[in-house]
């Protein structure tokens, strides 16, 4: 399919892309998904440099085949290979020699990394962005998860046809610890983009960002789509055609899992997220979630396993998405 060019750009949050370029990247995927013999060594000769500060199944292993299947040649960081922590190496020299090196950098950098520092891997990530010369991909930062978002809208786009005007439901679940809010953070925004009713659903004192909730309703505003808050599972479900489950933590004890223990214990069963509670929902109601799941205390096993859920479909596209944005970003016009 014809592309239009673009120059140099990296892609750290699915908000600092134009609609327009979002859904050309969308539009590429499913070619890449129908035709992938068209894309066969496509960027034969490139290579990719893959930072993981974080463990990872699917953002890894999605990108390495990908990379492959195009004809790259991925080459996997750990974080012994790093430059953080070390005084001696700045972010600025790594990012300005290794993009001598390399055609793209991915880069996954959770809390932990940063010290629970909010918006901090956001930060050094945008940094690096600022002195490479090749394009920097988010794998996970402390704030987005965008090619998370990007594999979400494209498997809802896929599963209902059309996004705008459906209603889908960001439900929090219990889990036993604190986690990061980049995934609820990027599919909040991601779905206000595409013209969706956005229900988000959590107990008191799990709200997200302030910030990105104003972006998400400036969102909302601009694609016709809408969003409300709710503290009740039942409220939050009924009419949902899509329920996007994803745990995480609350930002007034960021960093604290032992004084946000208590503010999560409450909520142990209630949201632990059921099968009964889809009979809220639309009878042809998908379940979502991006995978690792903690099996009966996240969602139950009735639900994951059940006719509602879509998670390995969704898991897949995580290789058409991360091979199209290669391509897209690196593939010469």
């Amino acid at each position: 399919m014809a592309l239009k060019k673009v120059k140099k750009k990296d892609f750290i949050s699915t908000q600092d892309w134009d609609k327009e370029e979002l859904d050309e990247l969308l539009k590429l995927t499913k070619d890449v998904k129908l035709n992938p013999k068209k894309y066969r060594n496509s960027l034969d000769g490139k290579s990719i440099c893959m930072f993981f500060y974080n463990p990872s199944t699917r953002t890894r292993n999605s990108t390495q085949v990908a990379a492959y299947q195009l004809g790259m040649q991925p080459i996997f960081n750990s974080i012994k290979d790093s430059w953080i922590g070390y005084k001696s190496e700045s972010v600025k020299d790594t990012a300005i020699v290794l993009s001598r090196y390399y055609d793209a950098i991915g880069i996954r950098l959770f809390p932990n990394s940063v010290n629970w520092k909010y918006k901090e891997g956001n930060r050094i990530l945008r940094e690096f962005a600022k002195w490479s010369d090749t394009p920097i991909i988010n794998f996970e930062d402390d704030q987005f998860h965008p090619l998370q978002a990007l594999t979400d809208i494209f498997t809802i786009q896929e599963k209902k046809k059309e996004t705008k005007g459906k209603k889908v439901v960001i439900s929090w679940a219990y889990h036993p610890k604190p986690l990061p809010l980049s995934v609820p953070n990027s599919i909040l925004l991601i779905t206000t983009r595409y013209g969706m009713n956005v229900t988000l659903a959590h107990p008191k004192n799990f709200e997200l960002d302030d910030e990105i909730i104003n972006f998400a309703k400036g969102n909302a505003e601009k694609s016709g789509g809408s969003l409300t808050m709710s503290n009740d599972i039942k409220e939050a479900y009924n009419g949902a055609d899509v329920v996007y489950v994803k745990s995480w933590g609350s930002r007034k004890h960021y960093g604290n899992a032992k004084d946000e223990k208590p503010l999560r214990v409450p909520y142990r069963d209630e949201w632990c997220i059921k099968e009964k509670y889809f009979n809220f929902a639309n009878s042809d109601s998908v379940f979502m979630h991006c995978l690792p799941i903690r099996r009966n205390i996240v969602a139950e096993d009735a639900l994951i396993d059940g006719k509602h859920s879509i998670v390995y479909d969704q898991a897949e596209n995580r290789l058409y998405t991360a091979k199209a944005l290669l391509y897209y970003l690196l593939k010469e016009k």
